[in-house]
């Protein structure tokens, strides 16, 4: 609910606080409306002095722990000559792990926030700091102040660890230009808050990320030993190298401010005040990425990988002209990368000249039909003699198959005729705009052959008796909406009701199994349905189920002096029986319970009466 609250007020903080830039972007835009629209936008400020930070994160972790080495300046990443090497003490072993920049919001405008991060490791126990030691910002020194490192060898389990990004990826094995699935997770902190993550980057050589299937969510995942919330950035990666590749991932948190569509699923807490704009990384993973064999190309392969078909291929006419041109329509249907598809190139045949394919829209599917990328042909015939459409190799790679698929444009029958004579089109055209069709008369309709319906009087409805009636319906209908409303919320608030209600239920069919078994001298159903009924009849008060209880939650239930009288007695005395006949053969034991009809049909009674 915290969620759904915070949401709307940022929806309706949004709409009152830029109206205009809304209006303007529903329609064209002029130039003097851009200008207004830049203008309106907070100013970013660099004319700020320069400060910087270091910290470690954790500041305490034990030999050979991972610490990130954080640096964070208030300027652009490309003003800050960064040193090669850090001036770290000698048992600190360190690597740039990432860097980047980003903006925040400060006082009104934006400022730039640009951080370096080191991956720090400790070979052995102590307390290291690194210096201070200047950095030139915007060709002015800037001082880093010194931060300090204590590593321990004792410290309890579970202690704070680096905060770091998680990266996974939906397979390992992949082929040169298959298309699989990265997903870069943010897990909430020990406190339960969620936070949404800014220029998310994927860091790794021959690797195209696609900017345009970026997917973010918040949803309840298990990570790190634990369950939480997480943020989960995903989206399509293709490798277009082979080799065994790294892929990492590295972004700033945002703390409540998320950029674009979010899908949030379960409760959820989300922090507010300003985001801390950390920096955070992953840890890489290792791609396999295989080159595509080259034996056993098929003709018209263009680089397509992945698992697709082709639909029969669409010609606008079969009866075509010399010289006119025809188009072949195409659909290539598969699963992703559907706007990466490179059409087959128009194949070089005698008697027709064929233009290169023209990209279409995406085409939907219907049902499990995947969607598909279309592509048109320009045909045009240059003789009379083709009898069919010029047959258009195409092929893919199928990764899961391990093979190349034929995916070809099979040839369409036609008919050629010569420029001066006229197809069937042609000539429907010129009947259409000869044939004057006659103008039809305006004229009464018909008498109706049947009677329709009779009406028992001329007076409205609304001014007839039980009118009236008739318009306390929806008032009668909310009020029984409004208590049946009520009586949902107190049940809710009290579901002990609805468990003694199911209780006396089921017990009033027990008695009945218990008097059908004792009229047939069925001396063991008599036992068992005894026991299932004292059960129920006691399951209510703890709660439990009703076959998890024993002897003595059964006399626990009862007063002290039925306990130590009669009926506690005979309570014993059916429990032990069952247990007996569970264990051994105990068949005359249970029939002489069949005298105990009336003193346990009292019990049931009192327990009944207890519900």
């Amino acid at each position: 609910m915290r969620v759904h609250f915070f949401i709307v007020l940022l929806l309706v903080l949004s709409a009152r606080q830029f109206p205009t830039a809304h209006a303007q972007v529903l329609v064209n835009p002029t130039a003097d409306q851009l200008i207004q629209i830049v203008r309106s936008q907070p100013a970013v400020n660099i004319s700020a002095p320069v400060s910087a930070t270091a910290s470690f994160d954790p500041p305490l972790v034990q030999p050979g722990e991972k610490a990130v080495y954080r640096v964070t300046f208030n300027a652009t990443a490309i003003s800050v000559s960064w040193p090669e090497k850090l001036p770290l003490p000698a048992p600190l072993k360190c690597h740039l792990s990432a860097s980047g920049q980003a903006m925040q919001s400060v006082a009104g405008s934006y400022q730039m926030c640009a951080t370096f991060d080191y991956e720090v490791r400790a070979a052995e126990a102590g307390q290291f700091t690194v210096p201070a030691f200047p950095v030139e910002v915007y060709g002015q020194p800037v001082v880093v102040p010194a931060a300090q490192l204590e590593v321990k060898t004792d410290l309890p389990e579970p202690h704070t660890k680096a905060r770091q990004l998680l990266i996974e990826s939906s397979a390992t094995n992949v082929f040169v230009g298959e298309v699989f699935n990265a997903s870069v997770r943010l897990l909430s902190s020990p406190g339960g808050a969620v936070e949404g993550l800014s220029e998310v980057q994927l860091n790794g050589d021959s690797f195209v990320v696609d900017k345009n299937s970026v997917r973010q969510s918040i949803q309840m995942i298990g990570g790190n030993g634990r369950n939480g919330a997480a943020f989960i950035y995903d989206t399509s990666v293709t490798p277009i190298a082979s080799g065994p590749l790294k892929l990492s991932a590295q972004g700033f948190t945002s703390g409540n401010q998320f950029g674009g569509q979010i899908v949030i699923s379960g409760q959820v807490t989300i922090p507010g005040g300003p985001p801390s704009m950390l920096l955070l990384d992953s840890e890489p993973v290792t791609i396999n990425v295989r080159p595509l064999p080259t034996e056993s190309i098929l003709p018209g392969f263009t680089g397509v990988v992945g698992r697709y078909r082709s639909d029969p291929a669409s010609l606008a006419t079969n009866v075509l002209k010399v010289g006119e041109p025809v188009l072949l329509t195409v659909v290539i249907r598969g699963e992703k990368n559907l706007g990466r598809i490179n059409p087959p190139p128009p194949p070089r045949v005698p008697g027709w000249q064929v233009f290169p394919a023209v990209r279409g829209a995406i085409v939907p599917g219907l049902g499990t039909t995947n969607p598909g990328a279309s592509f048109q042909f320009n045909l045009i015939p240059l003789t009379t003699d083709p009898r069919a459409t010029p047959a258009i190799p195409f092929s893919c790679f199928d990764p899961a198959l391990g093979k190349y698929v034929d995916l070809s444009i099979a040839p369409m029958p036609i008919s050629v005729l010569a420029g001066d004579v006229l197809t069937n089109a042609d000539l429907a055209l010129m009947l259409s705009e000869n044939t004057a069709e006659p103008e039809a008369k305006i004229s009464l309709s018909k008498l109706a052959p049947t009677p329709g319906w009779t009406a028992g009087s001329l007076v409205p409805l609304q001014m007839r008796g039980w009118f009236p009636l008739v318009q306390l319906l929806p008032a009668l209908g909310f009020c029984g909406l409004w208590w049946w409303d009520r009586r949902r919320r107190f049940l809710e608030q009290h579901p002990e009701i609805i468990r003694r209600r199911l209780a006396r239920r089921a017990l009033r069919r027990e008695m009945r199994s218990l008097e059908l078994a004792a009229q047939n001298g069925n001396a063991a159903g008599f036992v068992g349905c005894g026991i299932s009924a004292l059960q129920i009849a006691t399951a209510p008060h703890y709660p439990a189920t009703p076959r998890a209880l024993v002897c003595g939650d059964v006399l626990q239930i009862l007063t002290t002096t039925e306990c130590a009288g009669r009926d506690g007695e005979t309570v014993r005395r059916f429990f032990a029986v069952a247990d007996a006949a569970a264990f051994a053969t105990a068949a005359g034991t249970q029939t002489s319970l069949l005298a105990e009809k009336s003193a346990l049909k009292e019990i049931l009674l009192k327990l009944e009466a207890r519900l």
